[in-house]
């Protein structure tokens, strides 16, 4: 077989059946991250995008339309995991990798530093796995693994970042003791992007609007692990005159392009 006869999905079985090392933990690594690869290129990826997409029906046959598709999801009648049908492998390109781990993993699976790791990991065993296999040439597997080196220290990055900054934000996010009992007077929610960083200062700008917010004052180890063009899904708020993270979502390092917009939220008083 060669990479235009074979199947995405039959190239990913293989290598989950392969188990040249008996290592269960290892198959399970390969069956998790090859499952939400596969999920990725579903829904979210350009791979299907020539496929019919079908037009909206009336609101009540919508209605009927996921009531059904609940109830077979309760009884066990859909797939379990996508299937990516005959999409064959040589449509895998290697700018696919870069979105899976660094917008998909940590928007859609909210993905730690440890998981992003284990996934590239096993997605280089699979590079290295098709070019055995014939089934890919040196120099597809030379770009493949040259884009997984490029993303991989950002994904991990971002990820780790993400998750120090939700539990700094749950927990009070720094809020001077003077400014607790004031009133905020703005809201900026949306993605934005890091547009400045001096030293624990960080300015933010959204791409509908030509001015910076901030500065939002974060701890030493936060701001460390964040750099210029990141892109986060934030909430800012202005409480008398500082800015301060309201919440926060996933974030996304520069290696991956994200829309950046602002929303004005209702009033809030605390």
């Amino acid at each position: 077989m060669t990479a235009s006869s074979i199947t995405l999905q039959e190239a990913m079985d293989q290598f989950v059946q392969a188990d040249v090392t008996g290592d269960a933990g290892r198959m399970c690594h390969a069956e998790h991250c090859l499952e939400a690869l596969a999920e990725y290129l579903l829904h979210c990826s350009d791979l299907f995008h020539d496929a019919e997409i079908r037009e909206e029906g009336p609101p009540m046959e919508w209605e009927q339309a996921l009531d059904s598709h609940m109830a077979e999801m309760f009884e066990g009648d859909l797939a379990p995991v996508p299937d990516l049908g005959n999409a064959p492998l040589a449509k895998l390109d290697p700018e696919h990798i870069r979105d899976f781990l660094a917008w998909f993993l940590l928007r859609e699976v909210a993905a730690d530093s440890e998981v992003v790791r284990d996934y590239a990991d096993t997605l280089r065993a699979w590079f290295d796995f098709l070019y055995e296999k014939g089934w890919w040439r040196g120099t597809t597997r030379i770009s493949f693994m040259a884009v997984l080196a490029d993303v991989e220290p950002d994904a991990v990055r971002a990820a780790r970042a993400a998750r120090v900054l939700f539990h700094f934000v749950r927990h009070g996010g720094g809020v001077p003791p003077r400014l607790r009992g004031q009133r905020f007077s703005r809201f900026i929610e949306g993605h934005a992007r890091i547009s400045a960083i001096d030293h624990t200062r960080i300015r933010f700008r959204f791409d509908s609007q030509d001015i910076e917010i901030g500065p939002v004052t974060l701890p030493n180890i936060i701001a460390e692990l964040l750099q210029v063009g990141d892109v986060l899904d934030i909430e800012l708020g202005l409480r008398g005159d500082v800015w301060v993270i309201v919440d926060i979502g996933p974030l996304y390092p520069a290696c991956v392009y994200m829309e950046a917009e602002e929303f004005d939220l209702p009033e809030k008083t605390s």
